[in-house]
């Protein structure tokens, strides 16, 4: 279990919240409110490597509970708080509940990547998913980057040539104007997985849209392909939460 504080909170029970957290009692997620800014947890591992306890998910075959409105509400905040915040307009919150429930029968422990991934399977199927059709770059010293895009929209195929400064940029602005959606860039943060000359990068961003924040990811040998398919995972979340709603 964990205790969920504001910074305030944090600053008046520090004493207390830290011996607390040092004897084996609950954790402490440090709140701004929307998203979760740091975890206090005891030398040994962090939170998110801790299972969840199936009951907090509304799973407890011993008591007659196979899901429940708690647990749902449960599973809604892990989600928020990671960054993927899953509508229940089209009943994805309930398809990713339903996921959650199979899996607690099948398997002993459950985590918080465990969640995560099936929540982004559910999203992957879901209607109207943006997806990357094609990614051309074009890059000249002393010139602005030229990004073509071709996305897959509910409408079909659609591509989009931008120039921005650098061809991030270019392509981000590029499906903007493709998807009519404009976020802000909160955070990006890209960086090589693997060694060698041909190593897999990772990209991470941030993204805000009104008062929604996600978080996307994405893998490729070239890190500027990392980087766009990051914005469309965190931009398919915002159009499935803020959008759609």
């Amino acid at each position: 279990m964990s205790v969920f504080v504001s910074v305030s909170e944090l600053k008046e029970r520090a004493d207390a919240l830290v011996a607390q957290v040092a004897s084996g009692g609950e954790h402490v997620v440090v709140t701004d409110g929307v998203r979760r800014l740091a975890i206090l947890t005891p030398h040994g591992g962090p939170l998110i490597d801790r299972p969840i306890e199936k009951a907090e998910l509304g799973f407890d075959p011993a008591a007659g509970h196979v899901g429940t409105p708690g647990g749902r509400e449960f599973l809604g905040r892990e989600l928020r708080e990671s960054g993927l915040p899953i509508a229940d307009s089209e009943g994805l919150l309930d398809q990713v509940y339903s996921a959650v429930l199979s899996l607690c029968e099948d398997k002993e422990q459950i985590f918080r990547e465990d969640i995560q991934a099936l929540a982004e399977e559910v999203l992957a199927d879901a209607p109207g998913r943006l997806k990357l059709l094609a990614l051309t770059i074009q890059t000249t010293t002393g010139m602005p980057a030229t990004a073509e895009v071709t996305l897959q929209l509910e409408s079909g195929p659609a591509m989009r040539r931008q120039q921005g400064d650098g061809p991030l940029d270019a392509a981000f602005k590029a499906i903007e104007k493709l998807t009519g959606i404009s976020p802000k860039v909160e955070s990006f943060a890209a960086f090589s997985a693997t060694p060698g000359r041909d190593a897999m990068a990772e990209a991470v961003v941030e993204l805000s849209l009104d008062e929604q924040l996600v978080t996307g990811r994405g893998a490729s040998t070239d890190s500027v392909a990392a980087g766009v398919q990051a914005y469309l995972h965190a931009l398919n979340f915002l159009t499935a939460s803020a959008v759609r709603t």
